[in-house]
């Protein structure tokens, strides 16, 4: 297990002198993990923030907007939903709004292991999203993260997937050795916001977690330390079951079992970000229930 240096800055603080964009601010997606802290964070800011709904026309939404934070998205997605529609479409139909707004700098939430050559329909469609995006001529913010997990009573589905039942046996995708950088739900929306500074850079930047571990600690540490039973499903029956079953889907399964990892410093430095660990988590909030 790596653990990187840290600070003393506390958790979820923003890098200092941030600023957001002059106008209304769009977030799609934002009824999500990520969305919903990122309404929360920006709930006293100045600026306008508004979030599409089914009726709700984007091209009215994104007409006189200053800047658009894209996060709809899901490796689960609905049932008569695709992954490709999940993903791209939403995009494309940002895309065509944009040709008509005033909008200014874009930054969407992207995935680490994104290729227009992967055989993972997930993986290339936010390679492609991304793609899309940069053709509208904006300022382009691409944050390429890692898995990400809220606090222990907020984690989120990834680590909800992860926790023990009644039995304390925990159903771990492969060997359990595959290497992650689980990234705080917080530090996303600090990158966010601080995206959201149109002083800042732009282009595209990893954003995993401080802390890299195997997924199998991942699991220990999102069960608290407490004593659980690892069972390790096979990668050849992960993906058997994947095709079967509805609660998994192929590119969810090859995502699980690979490695998610990710450059570790080029978005500090770009925006003045303090990541965490989720074991520097866990332990902070056991000691505020102390």
């Amino acid at each position: 297990m790596t653990v990187h240096d840290v600070d003393d800055r506390p958790l979820g603080a923003a890098g200092p002198g941030a600023s957001l964009v002059e106008g209304p601010i769009v977030i799609t997606g934002a009824g999500g993990q990520v969305g919903t802290a990122l309404r929360r964070r920006l709930a006293s800011c100045a600026s306008e923030i508004r979030a599409p709904s089914r009726d709700a026309p984007l091209d009215d939404l994104l007409r006189d907007a200053a800047a658009v934070v894209h996060l709809a998205g899901t490796l689960r997605p609905e049932r008569g939903e695709t992954i490709g529609g999940a993903n791209l479409e939403t995009v494309r139909r940002t895309v065509d709004a944009l040709s008509s707004s005033s909008v200014e700098r874009v930054v969407f939430l992207s995935s680490v292991g994104a290729d227009l050559r992967s055989g993972n329909t997930y993986l290339r469609a936010k390679a492609e999203a991304e793609e899309l995006l940069r053709s509208s001529g904006r300022d382009l913010v691409v944050f390429r993260c890692t898995h990400v997990f809220g606090p222990p009573d907020d984690p989120g589905p990834t680590v909800s997937a992860l926790l023990a039942d009644a039995r304390r046996t925990v159903w771990v995708l492969g060997d359990g050795a595959q290497r992650v950088a689980p990234v705080y739900r917080e530090d996303v929306v600090d990158a966010i916001v601080a995206a959201l500074d149109p002083r800042t850079y732009h282009g595209r930047f990893d954003l995993p977690g401080r802390e890299e571990l195997s997924m199998d600690d991942f699991v220990r540490v999102a069960n608290a330390g407490a004593a659980v039973r690892l069972r390790h499903v096979p990668a050849r029956v992960a993906r058997g079951l994947a095709r079967a079953s509805s609660r998994l889907n192929p590119q969810l399964v090859d995502v699980m079992l690979s490695d998610n990892l990710g450059e570790q410093h080029r978005a500090d430095r770009a925006f003045g970000l303090r990541r965490h660990g989720v074991s520097e988590v866990y332990r902070a909030a056991r000691e505020l229930a102390a």
